[in-house]
């Protein structure tokens, strides 16, 4: 939890110090998906839910600042974990198509109430039931995740999970690796 929130206050200094301090190069979004959810397995287990990762066999590659593009995403698979019930499950899904891609990262937790997810990815929201379920949040992660997607381009959109949970999908551009 503290490395956690630690990333995120760094993740906030640098966005708050603009957009002229990013970093872009190509980014092997195939590596991206197994660092992060290598990094959030072991928490996962602890929690009882199961977390599994599906990516293309060939490379795909985006240009982003890579520390930004992955602490969106670590924090998109961190609130689906966290969020979840013990015996509950998280997809992370690297897909593309004519000329984009999309991480999608999939929970059957409890979900959001279809009222709070246009303001998911404001700073410091928290709807009553994850207050009720997580009271130590601080409202950071998803609005992170948020800013850092929009600050290398990409867009992050949230929508509720056929038979419960949430889905949360950040898009880009590829480019040739």
């Amino acid at each position: 939890y503290m490395g956690s929130l630690l990333r995120n206050l760094g993740i906030a200094t640098k966005l708050n110090d603009g957009a002229d301090r990013l970093d872009l190069r190509p980014v092997d979004l195939n590596a991206l998906v197994d660092r992060v959810v290598g990094r959030h397995r072991p928490i996962a287990r602890m929690l009882g839910v199961e977390l599994n990762h599906a990516v293309p066999e060939e490379t795909r590659s985006t240009s982003s600042d890579v520390t930004l593009l992955e602490q969106a995403l670590s924090n998109l698979v961190d609130n689906a974990v966290r969020y979840n019930t013990p015996g509950g499950h998280v997809a992370v899904v690297l897909d593309h198509q004519a000329g984009r891609f999309t991480l999608t990262v999939t929970d059957d937790g409890p979900g959001v109430p279809a009222g709070d997810l246009v303001r998911l990815n404001e700073r410091r929201f928290r709807g009553e039931a994850a207050r009720t379920r997580r009271p130590d949040g601080h409202g950071l992660g998803l609005s992170i995740a948020a800013e850092a997607a929009a600050r290398v381009g990409c867009t992050l959109s949230f929508r509720a999970s056929p038979g419960g949970g949430l889905t949360a999908e950040i898009s880009g551009n590829l480019v040739a690796p």
